[in-house]
C-alpha cells in the first residue's frame, strides 16, 4: 500500500513545467477545485512549481502560497505526495521521473519521448517501489485511449491498432488535399497557427507517431519495442501530385501508426497511408487524432477527438492525478498491464511489417520510351502484380510524374524491388511508396 500523507484530507502536488500543458493543467486544478474535492474527498495543494524560466513568465495567476523554484533539487527535495512532470524531453525529466518513484511517490507525465523508450523501466520502478505512474497524456492528448486499453478492453485480445496520431501531420495533409498547395506553404501555416513547432522534424519525419505507438502496443499486446525498431517514413517526400492520384483511387492521405499481432509476431510500422475513402479514419481531418482498436470478440472500435494542445492534454493528466489521489488514500487503482521488456535481445526484425497489402508507387521520370515496361519487368521478377498505372496531364516533360498500384504484397519484398528500381537511370527522385488500407 502507498504511504499515507500526515493529513488525508490534503494532499500536496507539485508540477515540473509552465509550458502550455502545464499551464492548462494547474488551471483546471484551481478553476474546478471545488467539484474535484468532491469527487475525490481530498484537497489537492499546489505547493512547488519547478520552471527554469519562471522569472520571465507571468506568474501572478498562481496560489500565492505555491512555491516556484529554477532548481531541480530544490523541486525534488520539495514534501509533494502527486508529482506532475510535464517539461518534456531527456533531462531533467527522467530525473525526475525516477526520484520520484523511488521515493515512494504518486508520478504523472505526459511525456511520449520518455514513456516509449524507458516505460518498461518506469513500470518496473513503480512496481518494485509500489509507486503509482500515471501517463494517459502521453498519447492522443485528450482521448482516454491508455485508460480504455488498461480497463475497459483488458478482457478482449487485441489484435490490431492503427491511428491517426500526430495532429501536426494530419492538419498539413488534410490541407494538402483541400487546397493542393505545397507542403513547405502550409507547414508554415500551420507553425503561424501554433499547431506545429519552429523545428517540425519531430512531428514529419515519423518519430512522434512512432513514440506514441510504442506505447499503445505496449498496453496492447505486452511487450516494449524501441521506436528505433520500427519502420518509419514521414510525410516530407510527399508531393501536391500525391494527393491527386489519392483522389483517382478512392483515397485520402493519411499519417498512421500501425501494430499487429495476430497469430504470430507484432509488426509495427509507420507511414503515410492512402486510407480508402470507405473507411472512417479517411474522414479525420485537422489536428483530431483518431485510434482505431480490433479486439478479437469486439470488433473494431474508433476513438477520437483533440489529440494535442493544452485542454485536452490537461483533462488527461488531471484525470492521472485524480487517480493518484484515489491510490494515496489506500484504494485499489488500475496502472498497466504487465509487459514484457525484451532489451538487447530484440532487434528490428522482431517488429518489421508482415501483413500483406496494396501499395502505391509514385515516381519522378525522365519522360524516354519503354520506362513502364522496364518497371513492370522488374515487379514481374519479384512476383508483384501490377493493379493499375496512372498519368496525369503534366506540362514538366524533363520530370514526369507517374504512379503504379501493386496487388498485396510483402513491405519486404515491395522494398527489395523499389530499390532496384531506384538505381534505374531515368529515376530522378527517390520513389514514393505507401500502403493502401481498403479494409
Amino acid at each position: 500500500m502507498p504511504t499515507q500523507p500526515e493529513n488525508p484530507r490534503r494532499l500536496r502536488v507539485a508540477v515540473a513545467g509552465l509550458g502550455t500543458v502545464g499551464r492548462a493543467v494547474i488551471r483546471l486544478l484551481q478553476d474546478d477545485s471545488a467539484r474535484l474535492h468532491r469527487q475525490i474527498g481530498t484537497e489537492l495543494d499546489l505547493t512547488t512549481v519547478f520552471d527554469r524560466s519562471h522569472k520571465t513568465k507571468e506568474v501572478s495567476w498562481l496560489p500565492p502560497t505555491t512555491r516556484l523554484t529554477d532548481s531541480v533539487e530544490e523541486f525534488l527535495a520539495s514534501p509533494a505526495d502527486i508529482v506532475v512532470e510535464l517539461i518534456g524531453g531527456e533531462q531533467p525529466a527522467d530525473r525526475i521521473l525516477r526520484e520520484g518513484l523511488g521515493r515512494k511517490r504518486a508520478v504523472v507525465t505526459a511525456n511520449k519521448q520518455l514513456m516509449a523508450a524507458h516505460g518498461a523501466s518506469y513500470l518496473k520502478l513503480a512496481e518494485t517501489n509500489r509507486a503509482y505512474l500515471g501517463f494517459e497524456g502521453s498519447v492522443a492528448g485528450g482521448i482516454p485511449i491508455l485508460r480504455t486499453l488498461r480497463r475497459s478492453l483488458l478482457a478482449d485480445r487485441i489484435v490490431s491498432i492503427r491511428g491517426i496520431l500526430n495532429g501536426t501531420c494530419n492538419f498539413i495533409l488534410s490541407e494538402m488535399a483541400e487546397s493542393r498547395r505545397e507542403q513547405a506553404e502550409v507547414l508554415a501555416q500551420a507553425q503561424a497557427l501554433g499547431f506545429a513547432e519552429a523545428d517540425p522534424m519531430l512531428d514529419v519525419s515519423g518519430r512522434d507517431t512512432a513514440d506514441k505507438l510504442v506505447i499503445l502496443a505496449a498496453l496492447a499486446f505486452g511487450r516494449w519495442a524501441r521506436p528505433d525498431q520500427l519502420a518509419v517514413r514521414g510525410i516530407t517526400e510527399l508531393d501536391r501530385v500525391d494527393f491527386l492520384y489519392a483522389k483517382r483511387l478512392g483515397a485520402t492521405l493519411r499519417m498512421l501508426g500501425v501494430a499487429q499481432r495476430r497469430d504470430g509476431p507484432i509488426s509495427m510500422w509507420v507511414s503515410p497511408c492512402l486510407v480508402d475513402d470507405r473507411l472512417t479514419l479517411s474522414k479525420i481531418s485537422g489536428v483530431v487524432n483518431a485510434v482505431e482498436i480490433t479486439g478479437a470478440r469486439l470488433g473494431a472500435t474508433l476513438f477520437s477527438g483533440p489529440g494535442a494542445g493544452g485542454n485536452p492534454t490537461a483533462v488527461s493528466v488531471v484525470g492521472d492525478i485524480l487517480n493518484a489521489a484515489r491510490w494515496s488514500q489506500g484504494e485499489t487503482v488500475f496502472t498497466a498491464p504487465r509487459a514484457e521488456d525484451p532489451g538487447s535481445s530484440a532487434d528490428a526484425q522482431d517488429y518489421a511489417p508482415r501483413e500483406r497489402l496494396p501499395f502505391y508507387l509514385r515516381f519522378f521520370v525522365e519522360d524516354r520510351p519503354g520506362i513502364i515496361a522496364r518497371l513492370a519487368q522488374i515487379l514481374a521478377n519479384h512476383e508483384i502484380n501490377i493493379d493499375s498505372v496512372l498519368q496525369e496531364s503534366w506540362t514538366e516533360r524533363e520530370r514526369l510524374p507517374f504512379v503504379i498500384s501493386v496487388d498485396p504484397t510483402l513491405h519486404a519484398t515491395i522494398e527489395m524491388a523499389v530499390a532496384e528500381m531506384n538505381a534505374l537511370d531515368f529515376v530522378l527522385t527517390p520513389t514514393v511508396v505507401l500502403p493502401i488500407l481498403r479494409n
